[in-house]
């Protein structure tokens, strides 16, 4: 079994102590304790997502998030926790794959040990892997279904270098050629110990979690590694933009801007999460007030702030009528240069980090935030837990940040795209 080199509780988390443990072959598990809850959630998380497949192996890592359901006593075991009313959940992201396990926490010591089972010593089976094909490319043609999936999707391919550029899911090409042979071999070179976290959130106290860790890891190799950590970049990125259009068979039109971003440790990943506010958060925000409120040119409006460990972009997505279209792009790039040249009022950008930071604190509310939060700074290799830590980098924005933000959007190339029929 796995030797535990040290166990330290963090104190410094205004929720509670996290313990966080490390084990000779580099294995971490956390565990915090959600008082007065009477539920658990625990995430199992590899940094095995699809930035670390080459090009022939792209929808790989989410082909194997797949299949690690699909052994026959995977399966048994899946239904057994289910009926006893656990609920198991599993998605690929850019730079890990996560499994969720969410029960009642008195049953999770019952639990655990069957939930790690799944996924630390499959069995990988070519008639599996043929019937589950079937499901991932029907999976894949219902995404291209969805226009702003798609929509987004080409922009990455554009925007970004190849392994965050492409599809997480791959194409219906790769995935319909995969060989039981390739998925042994990713899984092989990512689902180690050092590359994965074990974070547990409880109602009640759970000190058998390292013992039963330690167990589940037991047929893995037990040589010492240290954790292994994707290199963080604090840097605004500069990515390759474009002016496109897509056709499609639709009914409405969809506009998107990408503009270079920040890597989620940049501080202009604060000021994005400020003007973002501004500019598309909710009813009040500039832009429903000028261009659904003041001239019902859209009907829907949103944004994504895609920010990873070295690199990142920010969308802003309009759904209108075709005709539409250009009055939009002049609004939109006119609001822009005005932020670029007079900012933003002073008492505004306040307002909107209280209003920020207060949603940070709500979102605890929930285990399985506070249990996505806790490994997300593991995963980065952040030590230091807290909310505040976060509000310190928040309240560093300031009018004149977020003018220098606006400057660069509108002074360096972005992309747009149409799509419409």
């Amino acid at each position: 079994m796995a030797r535990l080199v040290s166990t330290k509780t963090i104190k410094s988390f205004e929720k509670g102590p996290v313990r966080r443990s490390l084990f000779s072959n580099g294995a971490v598990s956390l565990f915090h304790q959600f008082k007065g809850m009477e539920s658990a959630s625990a995430n199992l998380y590899f940094l095995a997502g699809s930035i670390f497949e080459n090009e022939k192996e792209e929808g790989l890592a989410h082909a194997i998030e797949h299949m690690l359901f699909k052994e026959e006593s995977s399966s048994a075991l899946v239904k057994e926790m289910e009926r006893e009313g656990a609920q198991i959940n599993a998605y690929t992201y850019k730079e890990y794959v996560c499994f969720e396990l969410d029960c009642a926490a008195s049953l999770l010591k019952k639990f655990l040990p069957s939930f790690l089972s799944l996924f630390l010593n499959p069995v990988f089976k070519p008639e599996d892997l043929e019937l589950e094909k079937k499901v991932i490319l029907q999976e894949l043609r219902e995404d291209k279904d969805d226009h702003e999936t798609e929509g987004m999707e080409f922009l990455y391919k554009k925007n970004f270098p190849r392994p965050l550029g492409h599809s997480i899911g791959g194409s219906l090409a790769n995935v319909s050629s995969f060989t039981v042979n390739e998925l042994e071999s990713f899984y092989n070179r990512y689902y180690l110990p050092e590359r994965m976290v074990l974070s547990v959130v409880s109602g009640k106290p759970f000190n058998a979690l390292e013992e039963i860790l330690s167990k589940a890891l037991s047929a893995h190799p037990q040589k010492t590694k240290a954790p292994y950590r994707p290199k963080t970049a604090g840097r605004f990125s500069k990515l390759e933009h474009c002016r496109s259009k897509l056709k499609r068979s639709m009914e409405s039109s969809i506009l998107f801007y990408s503009f270079d971003g920040p890597s989620v440790t940049h501080q202009d990943y604060y000021n994005y999460l400020v003007l973002d506010e501004y500019l598309l958060g909710g009813m009040s925000s500039k832009l429903f007030l000028e261009l659904r409120e003041k001239y019902g040119y859209v009907y829907g409006l949103g944004s994504a702030l895609n920010s990873y460990a070295q690199q990142g972009s920010y969308m802003m997505i309009f759904h209108s009528l075709k005709e539409n279209i250009p009055k939009i792009r002049t609004k939109v790039d006119a609001i822009l240069r005005e932020l670029a040249q007079e900012g933003i009022d002073e008492r505004e950008i306040e307002s909107i980090k209280k209003r920020v930071a207060i949603g940070w604190s709500l979102g605890f509310d929930g285990l399985l935030e506070r249990n996505e939060y806790l490994a997300e700074m593991e995963l980065l290799g952040i030590e230091d837990f807290r909310l505040a830590r976060q509000v310190e980098r928040l309240e560093l924005v300031t009018a004149k940040s977020l003018k220098q933000l606006a400057k660069k959007m509108v002074s360096r190339p972005h992309s747009t795209l149409v799509m419409s029929s």
